[in-house]
């Protein structure tokens, strides 16, 4: 179902006060994302690093915070052709746009502003999808920005989810959502037959899967 304009709006504007108050706390710490520690945040890129290769590609950080993903790529001496974020939250730009000045930056939400201007090779959407919505369904969300984001794709799109195989050690949280893996992989396989899963590794502290949805088959 398509989500609403209005709903879409006031989703944004809760997100962005929330996100905006954690800035205001924390500041650049992995805490503002909603992140224990940073270790737990980079595990997360590490498993992507392991599937799609960002080496020379032109990428967009779709919600990309505080351009975490960017300095991990500097971490690793992994050098993208171009690396591109774009956010709803107008300080967290500022933040990114003072920390990587040479990188380019974009207040946008994807499902209703355009940013097919640029051709990119791999987009990502880290944490983007796991806050529990109350003015739509989650599930709607999730198809509408993964079938957006593989529209500006030329090779791939990552996405990571909360999954509903939760970690009992874990307690389960109301603010956000837990995917369900065969639905997820389910609508994936509408959009392409090449489609990675991985649900292996270990818990952020909450268990989690990752998306990968490939434009073409792997060699």
């Amino acid at each position: 179902m398509k989500i609403d304009s209005l709903a879409l709006k006031i989703a944004d504007e809760k997100l962005i006060e929330r996100y905006s108050n954690r800035l205001r706390k924390f500041g650049g710490d992995a805490r503002t994302l909603g992140w224990d520690n940073q270790n737990n945040q980079y595990s997360r890129f590490e498993i992507a690093m392991k599937i799609v290769d960002f080496n020379g590609r032109k990428i967009l950080d779709i919600g990309c915070g505080l351009a975490d993903f960017r300095a991990f790529l500097k971490l690793k001496d992994i050098v993208p052709a171009v690396y591109a974020g774009c956010d709803i939250n107008p300080e967290l730009l500022g933040y990114c746009k003072n920390r990587w000045p040479m990188d380019n930056f974009y207040l946008a939400n994807i499902l209703v502003d355009d940013i097919s201007d640029t051709s990119y090779d791999i987009v990502t959407l880290f944490g983007v999808l796991n806050f529990r919505f109350k003015e739509f369904d989650n599930m709607d969300f999730a198809r509408q920005m993964i079938s957006k984001a593989f529209t500006i794709c030329r090779e791939s799109v990552v996405v990571d989810f909360l999954t509903a195989v939760k970690d009992l050690k874990y307690p389960e949280e109301d603010f956000v959502y837990y995917y369900d893996p065969c639905e997820i992989l389910k609508f994936a396989l509408t959009l392409t037959p090449h489609v990675t899963l991985r649900h292996d590794y270990q818990s952020l502290p909450q268990r989690e899967m990752m998306l990968v949805l490939h434009r073409h088959p792997s060699s």
